[in-house]
């Protein structure tokens, strides 16, 4: 699983600057038609982090490898996904409630190095009450992962052990589309907050596990209580 930050086209350049500067990440050589690809680079581990330049506001999707692609694009189309447009050879889908992914090819081992420091390694999918249902046993399906319900009913997690967390939340709102933002492990809520404000971030809301920030380029994220380490609530 892998993580695309959709970035307007204008905002690429401030966007890229602040995700690898928080992330400590080195951006790859750009790649693609228009050079909008590019991945961040951690020091250890996959890099599990890119960033598209699109035509568009910011938000967020996500790239799901297999082996065997067909097969992948049959299963999901099982569970209730719907296609959306094909880009090259890669298939991309929409989930029940309309979220955007893309069915790609493994590149490699997957694998999520932890250094003890803040950390981007969780999605949390933003979903209104009328998909809550369909998306949380979709989800759970395609990833075979068991839900994990959290301290608060509104939310249920999906993890996998040296993996990109899925974070699934329930909206208050009634209907409308599935979205996403990246959440990112700190062990220091308050410190990351000033450092993300100081190169440009805009804090939106401060909650009681998590800050709500928006990034240059538009990208809606979250600063939340947990364990740089394992990923968990920090106690």
């Amino acid at each position: 699983m892998q993580v695309f930050l959709d970035v307007p086209v204008a905002e690429l350049e401030p966007a890229v600057t602040f995700w690898s500067a928080v992330t400590g990440w080195q951006p790859s050589e750009r790649r693609g038609e228009d050079g909008q690809f590019l991945t961040l680079l951690p020091a250890a581990g996959s890099a599990y982090v890119k960033v598209q330049a699109v035509d568009g506001p910011a938000g967020l999707h996500l790239d799901l490898d297999s082996t065997d692609r067909p097969a992948a694009v049959d299963r999901a189309d099982e569970l209730g996904a719907t296609h959306a447009w094909t880009y090259h050879d890669v298939e991309v889908m929409r989930s029940p409630g309309g979220f955007t992914f893309c069915q790609t090819l493994v590149d490699g081992a997957p694998s999520l190095a932890r250094d003890g420091s803040t950390i981007l390694d969780q999605v949390c999918l933003d979903i209104p009450a009328a998909h809550w249902d369909a998306e949380v046993a979709f989800w759970a399906a395609l990833t075979g992962r068991e839900p994990q319900v959290g301290a608060l009913p509104q939310f249920v997690r999906l993890v996998e052990d040296g993996r990109l967390r899925l974070l699934l939340q329930r909206l208050d709102e009634p209907d409308g589309p599935v979205r996403a933002h990246p959440d990112l492990a700190t062990a220091d809520r308050a410190a990351d907050t000033a450092r993300h404000v100081d190169l440009g971030a805009v804090v939106r809301g401060v909650h009681d596990f998590w800050t709500v920030l928006t990034a240059p380029g538009g990208q809606v994220y979250c600063l939340t209580d947990r364990d740089p380490t394992t990923g968990t609530r920090a106690v």
